[in-house]
């Protein structure tokens, strides 16, 4: 019988404004072949928001501020080698871009870039994480606008 193991992770849509349009920031992983959300596993003692923004600065060299809690998504993996077989929960955050530059990505990236939000639809790999996408966008849509 296999081993099952659960794992959590924390992660986020980090995003911008940019003349009134939401621009969010993507992660490449398996030679540029899959976008994705920066998100990593939660270390001990950490809380899910500490993991997501560590995670989102980890992989995409970007610093964020908390919006809004997006929820969870989980599924289950099988790790090739070791056969164990995962059932991962994964608690989204939404973002709003402080500082940083996606240049900054680190080593387990391939590449980080900023995409408009239509564009990082049709870019991400995985539909459970274009629904964290969509739901990020539905509550950017909902925030107060700043004006200058």
């Amino acid at each position: 019988m296999a081993r099952v193991e659960v794992q959590r992770s924390a992660g986020a849509v980090i995003y911008q404004e940019r003349e009134g349009e939401m621009w969010v920031a993507l992660i490449a992983t398996k030679g540029g072949r899959v976008w994705g959300l920066p998100k990593g596993l939660i270390e001990e003692g950490e809380e899910p928001l500490q993991a997501a923004t560590r995670e989102v600065r980890e992989e995409s060299g970007l610093e964020g501020e908390s919006v809004a809690d997006l929820g969870h998504v989980e599924y289950w993996y099988r790790d090739a080698n070791s056969k164990v077989l995962y059932h991962k929960f994964v608690h989204y955050f939404l973002l709003r871009y402080v500082s940083g530059d996606v240049a900054d990505h680190g080593w387990e990236v391939d590449e980080a870039r900023w995409f408009s939000f239509d564009n990082a639809l049709d870019a991400i790999s995985y539909e459970n994480e274009r629904q964290v996408l969509v739901s990020g966008g539905e509550r950017w849509s909902s925030l107060p606008r700043e004006t200058a």
